[in-house]
């Protein structure tokens, strides 16, 4: 049996907000349409030579899943299709003021961990409880292993080793029937240093030099 639901007053209604969308005018509907029938079931790769999509179970586009892995898939994985992935980057900027003149001089002192805020369902096709992948979600957040984020999107942001410490994880507040579905909020960030060890290493290198 195939169940029907609508994602985006699923996302409004817990998220208390809408996804970007993209519209096109009144005039480019025709257009938009031939577009999209001719891209579907065709899969979009990163120049990582990563998938952006994924063919759905109904035949069906699904963009952007994301997938994360605990010590390489070793230690379990889970996929996340029906999800959306915010990227926040910034950077400590320092600044100096100079005697006399308006404004100050600025100097990147370094690039901050990129964090990405993922929303999104944990959908069970049987209309079950998705137990399992609650408990996969909630062993991701727990484990002291290495934990690497997948996917087309969140991996232009990420090093070859896609390293993330996830630092905060919500089940949200469910009301209604739909009790196969289950709403998440999970924050994270790029673990692009591994050990504090490795800082140390130039150090070492310069103090055998001299």
């Amino acid at each position: 049996m195939q169940t029907v639901f609508d994602l985006q007053n699923l996302y409004k209604s817990y998220f208390s907000r809408t996804p970007f969308s993209l519209p096109g005018s009144a005039g480019d509907t025709e257009n938009i349409r031939i577009s999209q029938n001719s891209n579907r079931n065709k899969i979009h790769n990163s120049k990582k030579d990563i998938p952006f999509n994924k063919e759905g179970a109904y035949g069906k586009d699904i963009w952007f899943p994301v997938e994360f892995r605990i010590n390489g898939n070793i230690g379990g994985s889970l996929t996340i299709d029906a999800c959306t992935v915010a990227v926040n980057l910034s950077k400590t900027i320092v600044k100096t003021a100079v005697s006399e003149r308006k404004g100050t001089v600025k100097e990147m002192f370094n690039i901050d961990d990129y964090k990405f805020t993922i929303r999104g369902f944990l959908i069970d096709k049987s209309r079950k409880v998705p137990e399992d992948d609650i408990e996969k979600l909630k062993a991701i957040f727990e484990t002291d292993l290495p934990v690497t984020l997948h996917g087309g999107y969140p991996e232009m942001f990420l090093d070859k080793s896609c390293r993330v410490a996830i630092t905060s994880l919500e089940f949200l507040e469910t009301q209604g029937k739909t009790h196969w579905i289950r709403p998440f909020n999970l924050t994270c960030e790029s673990d692009f240093i591994a050990d504090v060890k490795d800082l140390e290493v130039p150090k070492k290198n310069a103090n055998t030099n001299q």
